[in-house]
């Protein structure tokens, strides 16, 4: 009896250990990733509309970045309602290309070839022998970041980002444009706070910020600075004032800075 009890003592710590393990790998594999992502939107964020395209390659390399060109079409002026809005986005002009950087634990993360790193397939698999709400708890959120340039004439022309991840309930995101004319009107004010919803199984809701050159430094700080500890987060961010207090706090101040957003009372 107390050989088997050894025995089973043995497997159980084994067993034990491998969990312990496993998770450690994971946990680390995902706070690695979300450092990544922390420098990356702060290597972005320095980026300023006309920068040359060649100071900006050496970030998109380091974060494994890819040129890409998405579909673009306005169509024609009859075929728009608002026709205010066609002739602001005609004015806009058009990019030549678009370089795009993508970070996240379990998702693509070399776009460019439509292929899983080795390490994220090994993740993935891991992650899958956890159950969802088990994933929560031990700090195994999903969450994604991705950085977008658009270039003209060899020229930065639009900076923007855009970063979605699990909350406790629901899902969040946060996302900053910068532009000289962004893709939202935003005149006669350099800075304005929109919000969106997002179509995730849970639901979801964004805070987004447009800003051009003209904006103050208050401004860009505000827009920039979002809660990144909520990527990783055993609790779970629960509400935009957890998620973007500095951006509400100037909404607060500012509120003709309000863009189709009913902000919530922050403690």
């Amino acid at each position: 009896m107390s050989r088997q009890f050894g025995l089973g003592l043995r497997l159980a710590i084994t067993v034990l250990l491998v969990v312990v393990a496993a998770w450690g790998s994971l946990w680390a594999y995902v706070e690695y990733e979300a450092r990544r992502a922390r420098l990356m939107l702060a290597d972005i964020s320095r980026i300023q509309v006309g920068d040359t395209e060649a100071s900006t390659l050496p970030l998109v390399r380091r974060y494994g970045g890819f040129e890409w060109m998405p579909e673009y079409s306005l169509g024609t002026r009859e075929e728009w309602l608002d026709k205010e809005e066609y002739d602001y986005q005609q004015r806009r002009g058009r990019f030549d290309y678009k370089y795009a950087i993508i970070i996240s634990s379990f998702h693509y993360t070399i776009l460019d070839t439509g292929e899983f790193t080795r390490a994220a397939r090994a993740m993935r698999a891991l992650r899958a022998t956890i159950p969802p709400r088990l994933r929560a708890v031990l700090g195994i959120r999903d969450w994604r970041a991705d950085a977008v340039l658009s270039i003209r004439a060899g020229h930065v022309h639009a900076v923007n980002t855009v970063t979605i991840f699990a909350g406790r309930s629901r899902w969040y995101g946060q996302s900053w444009e910068l532009a000289e004319m962004p893709s939202v009107d935003i005149r006669p004010r350099a800075y304005r706070i929109g919000s969106g919803a997002l179509t995730m199984e849970d639901g979801g809701v964004t805070i987004d910020n447009y800003f051009t050159p003209k904006a103050s430094d208050e401004e860009i700080a505000a827009a920039h600075e979002f809660n990144t500890g909520c990527l990783t987060s055993i609790k779970g961010c629960d509400g935009l004032c957890e998620v973007a207090p500095r951006t509400l706090e100037y909404l607060t101040r500012h509120p003709d800075a309000g863009l189709n957003i009913i902000p919530p009372k922050c403690p």
